[in-house]
């Protein structure tokens, strides 16, 4: 973690853990109240934060904040007589400790006075009354936010706020008592407030916070809905360029290309954002995968790429990570290798191994139980009328996700042996294990050559996608049987955050990798000379089957190549879209910024770079991930090998 917690000894009674209900009224009582005389109120009291330690908590998820939109605090707990056990008594227990908080907060908003009258209205009507206005609406979404931060829910969402907000927006614009110009300014104010707090946010590296607004969407008919609100949330993210909150774009083949301009304008400041969904390939896989199609059509993202049914889901989509090396590896030191006299043998070995590894993986997840979560309950869907909570099985879905990395190291690797061993018979596959337990020591010739060769991963070669979707097809069948605790199935998908730190500890392998060097990143390939290879090759990877669960091209784009071709740029975007790729996001920064903010941080210190699915300060990252950024860059501007 990025930020220190100090959990307070008075979580604790005679050495003995107090109840869920009696921390959570020590948070609402105790926790020092801020005000700031800004537009909004939000704080977060550091150094008082909820121990999750004893168990397996839920982070990544997104709230349903639209409960506190039409009806107050009061008004969400169950009637005395419907209160029949001891989660009804926590549900209601939060809710009134919710008020309490609330009303902590109108008595240090009461010394401001006039200054502060709207705030202090604002909360007076967060206990028993619907949201009036647009401000009001921002503000009592924020309470919610911040006590799921305060109660240590890390990478906490956002959700659709174009959505959320634009009934209140519209009626203010009809009214007179509020412009465009005016709502941008606000937008601008929620973003700094949330940013305020990003270190403490963070979870492992700065700026990996979770917060992600997700705009526009897709109706069941195919439809693509979008507002004003949908606009100002990307203008606004794009003028204050901060590294976070963050926003993902959700698109179609009918999305405005109006919108798409104003995404991409935001895109080549460098803030790398937004990240682009396409509801054209994720809603099917959705519905198939059995969400309910209206369901489907409300979905979000974990926090980065993961998509999740928001404030219906209790689904952790990155339980654990798939490294689709580790199977090769150990075919490799295992098997009798004089055995495996063709290509397809070591493919169908290959397969065998995987099987083995996702064994492995489901044992492991079968042992999570989740942490008893009347907060999440209360902000969850289905909880209040199942009357169960979320870690019981409350929430509509509770699937579970796992994430991957290094199918593109795994991809080149393959057919550098089928060229070595199987066709040119340079190579044993015994001379293969060697050299990779050797880490390439006296082969480095072998290495370079194998380095230089151009990635095949991420070409549109049919063989490489149909090999990509026989071993992403394994997977699934794998999977199929495997159910949750709570009954919720598994998904996975070929984006990873931990394509570094997967890596560390990992061998050499055959694409001229060395021993601890970072895998490969998402889908992606700078040897393409065009994007549109890459895209071409994601439209035909298979997503089905459990296999949506976060699919990101991952490109390297210089400012230049965007500022001095942006009609094309769009025009490109757009055909994209039709062309069928999941998802999609950019690094829009050259070689020499990053090389020159390297060596003089003190020059750029507010140099935006787009990390795993987050944007992040690139002042703020270790070493590894700079060198790591750098040389993507360098070879996507064709300056290195």
């Amino acid at each position: 973690m990025i930020s220190k917690r100090v959990i307070p000894d008075d979580f604790k009674e005679n050495g003995t853990d107090k109840s869920y209900d009696e921390v959570f009224a020590l948070i609402c009582r105790n926790i020092r109240v801020q005000i700031s005389g800004s537009r909004f109120v939000y704080f977060i009291d550091t150094d008082y934060v909820m121990d999750t330690t004893k168990g397996y908590r839920y982070e990544n998820l997104t709230p349903a904040y639209c409960k506190v939109l039409h009806i107050g605090l009061n008004g969400l707990k169950y009637p005395l007589e419907e209160v029949t056990d001891g989660f009804c008594r926590s549900y209601n227990s939060v809710l009134d400790h919710l008020i309490l908080l609330a009303d902590r907060i109108i008595a240090e908003l009461e010394p401001y006075g006039t200054r502060m009258e709207r705030q202090r209205r604002w909360f007076e009507r967060l206990k028993n009354e619907p949201v009036e206005g647009f401000e009001e609406a921002i503000q009592r979404m924020l309470f919610v936010n911040q006590i799921f931060w305060q109660t240590d829910h890390r990478l906490t969402g956002l959700g659709a706020w174009d959505f959320y907000l634009d009934e209140y927006y519209q009626r203010e614009l009809a009214k007179g008592s509020l412009t465009k110009t005016e709502a941008h300014e606000i937008l601008k104010d929620l973003y700094r407030v949330l940013h305020h707090n990003y270190e403490y946010k963070s979870n492992m590296l700065k700026g990996d916070t979770g917060q992600i607004f997700v705009l526009g969407r897709s109706d069941e008919q195919g439809n693509y809905i979008c507002n004003d609100l949908t606009y100002l949330f990307i203008e606004a993210m794009k003028d204050v360029q901060q590294s976070e909150p963050k926003c993902l774009l959700r698109v179609n083949k009918n999305t405005p290309r109006s919108l798409i301009e104003t995404a991409l304008e935001s895109i080549a400041t460098g803030i790398g954002a937004p990240l682009i969904a396409n509801d054209d390939v994720v809603l099917p896989e959705l519905i198939r995968f059995g969400i309910d199609a209206q369901d489907a059509c409300e979905y979000g993202t974990s926090a980065c790429w993961e998509p999740l049914i928001i404030g219906k889901s209790s689904s952790l989509n990155n339980m654990t990570v798939l490294n689709y090396l580790k199977a090769l590896d150990n075919l490799l030191k295992r098997e009798r290798l004089e055995d495996i006299k063709t290509f397809e043998d070591l493919i169908d070995k290959y397969l065998v191994y995987l099987r083995r590894n996702l064994k492995a993986v489901k044992r492991v997840l079968a042992c999570h139980r989740f942490q008893y979560n009347p907060l999440l309950s209360v902000f969850t869907e289905d909880c209040y009328e199942k009357k169960t909570d979320v870690s019981w099985g409350g929430a509509r879905y509770h699937h579970v996700g796992i994430t991957s990395v290094a199918m593109g190291n795994l991809v080149d690797a393959l057919f550098n042996i089928r060229e070595f061993v199987f066709e040119r018979q340079i190579y044993s596959l015994y001379d293969v294990k060697k050299i990779l337990i050797q880490n390439f020591e006296g082969n480095e010739s072998l290495r370079k050559e194998l380095k230089a060769k151009a990635s095949r991963y991420g070409t549109d070669e049919e063989e490489i996608s149909n090999l990509v979707n026989r071993i992403t097809a394994c997977v699934s069948e794998e999977i199929e049987g495997y159910r949750s605790y709570l009954g919720g199935r598994m998904k996975t998908g070929l984006s990873g955050s931990a394509y570094m730190d997967a890596a560390r500890n990992f061998g050499a392998s055959f694409d001229g990798r060395k021993a601890g060097e970072p895998f490969t990143v998402h889908i992606s390939n700078e040897d393409n000379d065009g994007f549109t290879e890459i895209v071409g090759f994601a439209s035909q990877l298979k997503y089905g089957a459990g296999r949506f669960n976060g699919n990101v091209v991952d490109f390297m784009v210089s400012p230049d190549f965007i500022h001095n071709n942006q009609d094309k740029f769009v025009d490109f975007l757009m055909a994209c879209i039709r062309k069928g790729f999941f998802e999609m996001q950019m690094n829009v920064v050259s070689s020499r910024q990053l090389l020159e903010a390297r060596e003089h941080p003190e020059k750029f210190p507010n140099l935006i770079v787009r990390v795993w699915g987050f944007s992040a300060y690139f002042k703020d990252l270790p070493e590894e991930y700079k060198d790591v950024l750098i040389k993507r860059a360098l070879k996507n501007e064709g300056l290195a090998s």
